[in-house]
């Protein structure tokens, strides 16, 4: 509020802040300690509290700025203490709120402390992409496209997304910025989705740091006491805009037209105004005119009848589409997913290794060095022992990259930092949809070493695939609940081509 002068200030604000509740309840339960100097003043001032008691009031050292410190947290509430999760599962989850305001911030320097170890350290920068490589490593960083949308009325779009090729098996790397605050906005998620829809299978997601910067006087960051959400005086625009830049990046056609709106009328606004220009600059020519195809000519006569054999499944295994494998068996139709039915067979076997002696491991030629994620290098120290136990020959190497040995056989000819990232990545939303964590690792092990939809198979391979999948405990379901197995019988045909 120090920063307000004006009415009109108030609703064009553009400066960050905190609630001016936050920092008395926080200190009322921990001991909360603040210092700041004033610019000029040769020495600062600190103030402590404990439990909300001030303990402590006096001068500091003259240090730039202002430093909060808040220790055990929760001391005097136990009942809330006991609902925090692990240390692992809280650095994690801190980990996360760090890194926004990391990707958010580049020309700021960030060390980030766990225990009175330094964990990392980022030095200022004035580029975007060299912040990301610290935060997501060159490997991926080398696969970005950039948002360079030109400044559309109030709203201008930038930042860099992935390549479709370049995704992950849940959105934990997907970040957006408004006036570069971190928000967390359904509608921004669904402009991602929508870009990627025909790039990207069900599933997976792309990296992305998306960066609105809109005049203050459209949007309001006050709808959300965390500031997460916020709401535009135009969804609709900001939508079309952030659509329209992401389909550009990605050479994507724009499939979509807008009626432009005359801005002239009496019932215009004007605050209204400067979306509806942009509109027109936006879409030059905003009526899209669908050519109609000539129709295809048939010749009359006499269709050949077809040759059909006289029992083309007999002992015999058809693969189509290169995803779904026809069986016929005693007097049925099967169609095998080989996706899912290959996922429920490396389950089974990673789960029952896991459960006995330990998986089997393939080690590797030669060692390889990978960049983790804080998240990620969190889920490391925390299931160390079960990805041993899975065939994962990982050791610690600094703040935040491992050394990969040896995979699992499974995914024997996979590239380590693939396999490692993916496996996490999977495990992470599985533990999310509630499974027990030695399942959800196997099953994260088993989707990602499974074979994949649009791999061809050989007779051979397929029948080995379907014989396998029978031997399983439960070979009807992948371990995420989807059919392996759908059957035909004869009755079924016969209703489909209204026999019956």
């Amino acid at each position: 509020t120090s920063k307000i002068k004006s009415w009109e200030d108030l609703l064009r604000a553009g400066t960050m802040g905190f609630r001016g509740e936050a920092l008395p309840s926080i200190s009322s339960v921990s001991i909360m300690e603040l210092t700041t100097h004033f610019e000029g003043e040769k020495t600062g001032t600190s103030i402590r509290f404990e439990g909300g008691k001030q303990v402590f009031l006096g001068p500091a050292p003259p240090r730039k700025g202002c430093t909060i410190s808040v220790k055990n947290l929760f001391f005097n509430v136990p009942a809330r203490r006991k609902f925090l999760k692990s240390d692992n599962s809280e650095r994690r989850k801190i980990s996360e709120v760090i890194r926004r305001y990391i990707i958010a911030r580049p020309d700021i320097g960030f060390k980030i402390f766990f225990d009175g170890k330094l964990a990392s350290e980022l030095t200022a920068t004035d580029s975007l992409l060299c912040r990301l490589e610290s935060v997501w490593g060159d490997g991926i960083t080398k696969e970005l496209v950039a948002l360079d949308q030109a400044k559309v009325g109030p709203l201008e779009v930038t930042g860099y997304v992935s390549k479709p090729e370049t995704n992950r098996a849940n959105r934990g790397e997907i970040f957006f910025f408004v006036n570069h605050r971190p928000v967390l906005e359904k509608a921004f998620y669904g402009a991602i989705s929508a870009a990627y829809r025909h790039t990207l299978p069900p599933g997976r997601f792309p990296y992305a740091a998306v960066f609105l910067e809109i005049d203050p006087g459209f949007v309001d960051i006050n709808v959300h006491p965390a500031k997460t959400e916020v709401r535009f005086a135009d969804d609709g625009f900001i939508f079309t805009t952030l659509k329209k830049a992401l389909d550009k990046a990605l050479a994507l056609p724009v499939n979509f037209g807008f009626r432009s709106i005359s801005v002239t009328g009496q019932n215009q606004s004007a605050d209204a105004a400067p979306f509806e220009t942009a509109r027109q600059e936006l879409f030059d020519n905003p009526t899209f005119a669908m050519k109609q195809s000539p129709p295809v000519q048939f010749e009359r006569g006499e269709a050949a009848a077809p040759r059909i054999d006289a029992d083309p499944f007999r002992d015999s295994y058809l693969q189509i589409f290169d995803t779904y494998m026809l069986i016929r068996r005693q007097g049925e139709l099967l169609i095998v997913d080989q996706h899912t039915a290959h996922e429920r067979i490396l389950f089974e076997r990673t789960l029952d290794g896991m459960t006995a002696q330990g998986s089997p491991s393939q080690r590797l030629l030669f060692e390889e060095r990978v960049k983790l994620t804080p998240e990620e290098s969190s889920l490391v120290t925390e299931i160390g022992a079960l990805l041993a136990r899975a065939g994962f020959e990982i050791r610690s190497f600094g703040a935040e990259e491992v050394i990969v040995s040896g995979l699992p056989q499974e995914m024997t000819g996979l590239s380590p930092a693939d396999a490692v990232k993916e496996v996490l990545g999977v495990y992470a939303s599985n533990l999310k949809e509630g499974q027990e964590m030695k399942r959800a690792l196997a099953a994260a092990i088993a989707c990602k070493a499974a074979v994949k939809a649009g791999h061809r198979l050989s007779e051979p391979q397929l029948r080995g695939l379907f014989q396998e999948l029978l031997k399983c405990k439960e070979p009807y379901r992948c371990p995420h609940g989807r059919p392996t197995i759908v059957t035909l019988s004869q009755d079924d045909l016969e209703k489909i081509f209204r026999r019956k």
